[in-house]
């Protein structure tokens, strides 16, 4: 084969394509393990938040429990009072204190004061303590916890009392120790609750990396203790599974969360095979390929060449042999003939074609007027969800239902005043729930023009731009909007008018505009402008004028003046 011929060509390109599908094909699947390992550390991770948040939230109530029982100082100096009344009416005393946080407390499980010269214990549980705990925490309490030192900066330290794992924070007051205690199976209740997959395992492990509670599939094999807890991410525990750690603030623990691997990345393994298959299958294919590609399509069109070839030599009688059986080319070589005719009715199509472009460049343009605010529109649901104002949260999203539903209505170059002002109230309505009793504005608009049709976004467009650009937390933006109708030469027109309370435009912006220069696009004023002008003149042509201006005392005025064209609403 020749290396200009076309089957050369096919078959180059074909090959090269194949080479580069291929590349495509391997880079995507490496893309998509290295894509999909990754989300799954992040939402482990992201997960681990949760869980930290949660037994800190659970620690620091027991914390607070703790501390306000240590606050009755006075009863607990008399546990060391060398009269036995004195002792035994503060203790008393003390039970009460400790009975009444207990049944107000929904996390701590275990009060408890101790003197450890009389060895006079007090202690109050919750209900999730059965009696027999309670005996073998008195125990505990006596025979190990008695016998530690306590400060007032020490974490949530861990102890085993039958077979069951407790957190424990103590005071120490000149003898005499005040003791909290909260279950394992208390803190980690949340935990419990949820839905994990079959192979997941949740651990809470002491910073050894013992275990001391778990959750989730318990039956996961080949997974050794202590876990390793040097790295906060570990991407191979015992060759085949995923574990994710955290440290905790409140507690001398570690979280971690074990996923086997291999479902993670479970349908991959047989997706590359497929791909490998079908690759071969492609490479065996490719003669037969370019074999039907040659007698299909080099043939028939080695045909058009001559017959092109004998035109061009003035043979205006010449007909092109029918070759190949594909219909396009029959229909191709029949249509031969009449070539200066298409030639003539393209001449339509290029036309035709600039119309389109030019309704393509309108709706690029429309689609730049839109608003860049979506990101704020988040961030101001994510902020009102921390405020737990659930009512705003629900009429700001149903706000911004509307603001894209009017965004996306298809194929609509123009809308109606009406239509545009209730986007505009829309709009409003979700910059109040913002901006809560900063924002004033007023419409005076002529009744009987309501269902003139205007461009989409035309009034919108300014209104963004005076909250991008005069809005500020000092003092409210007030916003004046006025349409009516009014005579231009030989036909009337709509003008609209826009005021704002802000600092007006620039100068260079001022002048550019109101020149008619070209304006750059490098901020927000520029580019709402340029398309705004740019809009107006494929709309209208030199019919459609916009001017700005800054008002003394007042901010920025937009004055826009379209003409009303006829078939438009009466």
């Amino acid at each position: 084969m020749h290396k200009n011929s076309l089957v050369f060509k096919i078959t180059a390109g074909t090959s090269v394509v194949m080479i580069v599908l291929f590349s495509v094909i391997i880079t995507s699947n490496l893309y998509s393990l290295h894509v999909i390992r990754t989300n799954t550390v992040n939402s482990a991770m992201n997960e681990m938040k949760i869980h930290n948040r949660d037994i800190n939230y659970t620690l620091n109530n027991a914390l607070k429990d703790l501390n306000d029982a240590a606050l009755n100082v006075n009863d607990i100096s008399d546990l060391n009072n060398g009269n036995e009344s004195e002792r035994y009416f503060a203790a008393i005393r003390l039970a009460n204190v400790l009975a009444e946080r207990i049944s107000s407390s929904s996390k701590t499980d275990v009060l408890a004061v101790y003197n450890r010269q009389y060895d006079n214990l007090i202690l109050s549980g919750s209900s999730r303590v059965s009696a027999q705990e309670k005996v073998s925490v008195s125990d505990i309490i006596r025979t190990s916890l008695a016998k530690q030192e306590y400060a007032l900066h020490d974490l949530w330290s861990t102890v085993w009392i039958n077979e069951k794992m407790y957190f424990v924070k103590g005071y120490d007051f000149s003898g005499t120790i005040i003791i909290s205690l909260v279950k394992a199976d208390t803190l980690m209740s949340f935990v419990n609750i949820m839905d994990y997959n079959l192979d997941q395992l949740v651990v809470l492990t002491d910073m050894e990396g013992n275990p001391l509670f778990t959750a989730g599939n318990k039956d996961l094999s080949e997974i050794s203790y202590p876990l390793p807890n040097g790295s906060q991410v570990v991407n191979k525990l015992n060759g085949k599974y995923l574990m994710i750690s955290t440290d905790q603030e409140t507690s001398r623990t570690r979280l971690s969360t074990i996923i086997r691997e291999k479902n993670v990345l479970l349908g991959l393994g047989y997706i590359q095979w497929i791909i490998a298959v079908l690759g071969i299958i492609s490479l065996v294919l490719m003669p037969f390929v370019i074999f039907y590609l040659r007698k299909e399509i080099i043939i028939p069109i080695k045909a058009l060449v001559v017959g092109t070839k004998r035109l061009e030599q003035g043979n205006l009688d010449y007909q092109v042999e029918e070759k190949g059986r594909s219909l396009e080319f029959q229909t191709l070589n029949h249509s031969f003939n009449s070539m200066v005719m298409e030639i003539k009715s393209l001449k339509i199509s290029q036309y035709e074609e600039k119309i389109e472009l030019q309704k393509a460049e309108l709706k690029y343009l429309q689609m730049q007027i839109r608003p860049h605010f979506f990101l704020n529109a988040l961030t101001t649901i994510h902020s009102l969800t921390y405020k737990d104002k659930n009512e705003d949260i629900r009429k700001f999203i149903d706000a911004l239902s509307n603001h894209l539903r009017y965004m996306f209505k298809g194929g609509l170059n123009k809308v109606s005043i009406s239509e545009e002002i209730e986007y505009i109230k829309n709009y409003f309505y979700m910059q109040e729930i913002r901006f809560p009793n900063s924002i004033f504005y007023v419409f005076d608009i002529e009744p009987s023009i309501v269902q003139k049709l205007i461009p989409q976004f035309i009034i919108h467009t300014f209104i963004e731009n005076s909250f991008k650009h005069a809005m500020t937390l000092d003092e409210p933006l007030s916003i004046f909007i006025k349409i009516n109708r009014i005579p231009m030469d030989d036909e009337e027109a709509i003008r609209i008018v826009i005021e704002d309370s802000g600092e007006g435009f620039p100068e260079e912006v001022l002048e550019k505009v109101n020149k008619l220069e070209a304006l750059d696009t490098i901020d927000g004023y520029r580019i709402g402008l340029s398309n705004i002008k740019r809009t107006i003149s494929l709309l209208y042509g030199e019919r459609g004028v916009l001017k700005i201006s800054n008002v003394d005392s007042l901010g920025g005025r937009v004055e826009l003046t379209i003409p009303i064209e006829k078939g438009d609403p009466f």
